[in-house]
């Protein structure tokens, strides 16, 4: 089944299959694709090391430093992106244990020449779910939804996108302004088909009468819940359970999409790092290992091209580092960033690259220092990386001391970094990114936004023009 063929059953049913906004809809086509803008929210979970990446720094003066490094010895700074360069063995490259993965010089100069890198972010936090929760979706005190939900949300307003939020993160909180999508992973078959004990069983659990009586007694159970349900929230939830259950079609449509074949790994060799393309272009699970990296963005890239989906959250873990920092961080963020590469890549071969805003966050940062088992613990300052239409990268905003502090930034010219007891400046919190991100992805017009504000006192800090 194409897309085309999907949305077009979902009219005859009159179903927004599986997902629909389910918060003050509006008037809008039931058959439709959505053709962009898509977000996707990548999540370092655990709390990454910026410094490792996008603000890096090196050993600071005095017998007790303000900020230690025992990893890198050298950094550049590209368009005020200060990334590592090198290390006392040589040449700095993001690692997986020996093994050469990501080049973050490359990285910011080839692939990633247009994204906006957000130093100096302070969370007001060390805690894990705080950290998750505010960059997640702008407040900490408040659980608002995320706003990869918000967005979603806008979207199923104006059409009926079969899956509009595909939650793969860790925060996914949708405050009823749409439902929640999930991948089953390699459960699809059996979701496909579920009265098989197994895929590719040739007889079914019960005979097809009991298939079909089982489907009018499902029928029959939901229209009693259905006369049953009154209250507005009520019928709200039992709306999106409704629609859930009807989600057959969504099912084989999720099957033709992850079923599609990956492009070989020829189409992505000449955007490798140099360093790293002999250890990317290796086997792992049959595959060359950038493609391997690449599985989990896959299929959510390729929902948003096929319309079916609008907004998207990821995970990766590894990041709470608090033994064998410079091993452990180096692991995790080798393959993070070589998913971000992946994104970036793919999605220009699918053509929605123009149409893609990526936002990529972690629950805050680590320590300047090492702890007594060389780690390092959680600390509030942290960056974020954007990319998308009407964000202007290839830069950086924000900043931090040479110990890994917040400085603050213009109120008015955010280009301008003030020290931090200069009150007429401003510390970016993730409040002020996503103020600026509910603007330019228009969240800010949406019927429901006055029931999401973000923090009272949030400034308009212009990060993104």
């Amino acid at each position: 089944m194409d897309r085309r063929d999907f949305v077009k059953l979902a009219g005859c049913t009159g179903l927004s299959l599986f997902f629909p906004s389910l918060l003050g809809r509006e008037a809008h086509a039931d058959a439709a694709v959505w053709g962009g803008p898509y977000l996707l929210h990548m999540h370092a979970s655990g709390g990454w090391d910026p410094t490792m990446l996008c603000d890096a720094k090196v050993t600071a003066g005095g017998s007790t430093p303000a900020y230690e490094n025992r990893l890198i010895t050298a950094v550049e700074n590209i368009n005020g992106i200060v990334v590592p360069t090198a290390t006392a063995q040589g040449k700095f490259l993001l690692r997986n244990a020996t093994n050469p993965v990501e080049d973050p010089q490359n990285f910011f100069t080839t692939v990633g020449r247009d994204v906006l890198v957000l130093n100096g972010v302070d969370t007001q936090t060390n805690n894990h779910d705080t950290g998750v929760q505010g960059l997640a979706c702008g407040h900490n005190d408040v659980e608002l939804p995320a706003l990869a939900a918000l967005f979603a949300g806008k979207v199923a307003q104006q059409i009926n996108v079969p899956m509009a939020f595909l939650a793969g993160g860790q925060y996914n909180r949708t405050g009823d302004v749409v439902g929640i999508s999930r991948f089953p992973g390699n459960k699809l078959e059996l979701l496909t088909d579920p009265m098989k004990a197994a895929p590719g069983d040739g007889k079914g659990l019960v005979s097809e009468l009991a298939v079909r009586r089982i489907a009018e007694l499902r029928e029959e159970r939901l229209r009693r819940l259905e006369a049953q349900t009154t209250l507005p929230r009520t019928k709200r939830t039992f709306g999106a359970y409704k629609d859930s259950v009807k989600g057959g079609a969504t099912v084989s449509l999720l099957k033709s999409i992850t079923s599609a074949t990956t492009p070989p790994i020829d189409a992505f060799v000449n955007d490798l790092a140099p360093d790293t393309r002999a250890f990317l272009t290796g086997q792992a699970n049959g595959t060359a290992r950038f493609i391997d990296f690449g599985r989990p963005l896959e299929t959510i890239l390729r929902c948003f091209q096929a319309g079916v989906s609008a907004s998207a959250t990821f995970s990766q873990g590894g990041f709470d580092t608090h033994s064998d920092h410079d091993l452990n961080q180096g692991n995790s963020m080798s393959t993070f960033l070589a998913r971000f590469r992946y994104v970036l890549l793919r999605a220009a071969q699918m053509g929605i690259r123009d149409k893609l805003y990526v936002m990529v966050t972690s629950d805050f940062g680590r320590t300047p220092r090492y702890n007594t088992g060389n780690g390092k613990d959680h600390w509030n300052v942290t960056s974020t990386l954007l990319v998308g239409p009407g964000i202007r990268g290839g830069r950086a905003i924000g900043k931090t001391d040479e110990g890994h502090k917040a400085l603050r930034v213009g109120a008015t010219n955010v280009a301008q970094a003030l020290p931090d007891s200069d009150s007429s400046g401003v510390r970016i919190h993730p409040a002020h990114v996503h103020k600026e991100l509910r603007r330019a992805m228009g969240i800010d017009q949406a019927s429901f936004i006055g029931q999401f504000p973000l923090p009272a006192g949030t400034e308009s800090l212009p990060l993104l023009a």
